[in-house]
């Protein structure tokens, strides 16, 4: 049953939050829709036995729920091969995606996030001290592991390429990102995305803004969106990336070389129309260096000296 894009947009919503109280003005400020087109979509989607509504109370039917699988996300490729350098001397002996802050392990944070969507075929393309990993199977016994041994002399493209058919109807995510609002993984998407938060200013890789889509993707911008490595892309899309990482990474003038998100955002953009999926800049955290890492936890102060020291 296909849905309209607002249809989707409200069903998901209640399904993903669960049943419950649902006064319109909080539908309007979460879904970013008008009083009179939330009261309009209701109205259709509960004539149509999608949803069940009883004053405020909204609940998703069985109905509704089958509407919504064609939506589905089905797995999620993490990208974890790389060495994090300027987390040294952190990751000299431990991969960065498995360093602990506060106790926690940087993936495990995002992995939870994951299954909490019911998102369980999860496949982490490794490198640098694969080994380490496979503690991981200890919490997530049902992880796939794919090998890049490329990672020291190549870019994140043969991350890309060592994932394969994995990428098709999933999330693509960078392995070193402490999510910190697990909510900014859906089960559900329309259309593929990229999360990103709105800046004014920024120094980091961002998007301009054009019609609800990624524009120009750059290093540094004003009045612009910073780019999460957390993106979903439709069956459609990833058939299309899957053909477009072997061609750049054969053809392309430094092929090897490149990102694995330059790709569909710069070098073959007009393949693509990805919509930007607004987050806060406090649901991600990105821990770019050592000094980054011992303001989140303080426990690390003494790292650098007690390296040096052995």
């Amino acid at each position: 049953m296909e849905l309209s894009r607002y249809e989707f947009d409200l069903l998901a919503h209640v399904a993903e939050n669960g049943p419950g109280v649902y006064p319109w003005r909080s539908l309007t400020d979460a879904l970013a829709l008008s009083g009179t087109q939330i009261i309009r979509v209701r109205t259709s989607l509960t004539e149509r036995g999608l949803l069940e509504a009883s004053g405020d109370e909204l609940r998703i039917t069985a109905a509704g729920l089958a509407a919504l699988e064609p939506y589905r996300v089905e797995r999620a490729v993490i990208f974890a091969a790389g060495f994090g350098s300027r987390m040294a001397p952190v990751t000299l002996d431990t991969p960065k995606p498995l360093v602990r802050v506060n106790g926690v392990r940087i993936i495990d944070r995002l992995l939870d996030a994951l299954i909490a969507r019911d998102i369980r075929d999860i496949t982490i393309v490794r490198g640098y001290r694969k080994a380490d990993f496979d503690v991981l199977l200890e919490k997530y016994p049902f992880l796939q592991f794919r090998d890049n041994d490329a990672y020291e002399t190549e870019n994140n493209i043969s991350s890309a390429l060592a994932a394969g058919e994995k990428i098709d109807n999933c999330y693509i995510c960078a392995g070193d990102l402490l999510v910190t609002n697990p909510k900014v993984i859906h089960k559900y998407h329309y259309r593929t995305n990229y999360l990103a938060s709105y800046a004014e200013e920024t120094d980091d890789w961002c998007f301009t803004f054009e019609n609800g889509f990624t524009g120009h993707y750059q290093k540094g911008g004003v009045y612009c969106f910073n780019q999460y490595e957390i993106a979903y892309w439709d069956r459609a899309d990833s058939a299309k990336l899957r053909a477009d990482f072997r061609r750049a990474y054969e053809t392309e003038p430094e092929g090897k070389d490149l990102f694995w998100e330059f790709i569909p955002l710069v070098l073959y953009r007009d393949r693509y129309r990805v919509e930007i999926r607004p987050c806060a800049k406090s649901d991600i955290m990105e821990i770019d260096n050592f000094f980054e890492l011992v303001e989140l936890d303080p426990s690390y102060e003494n790292y650098r000296s007690s390296k040096s020291e052995v």
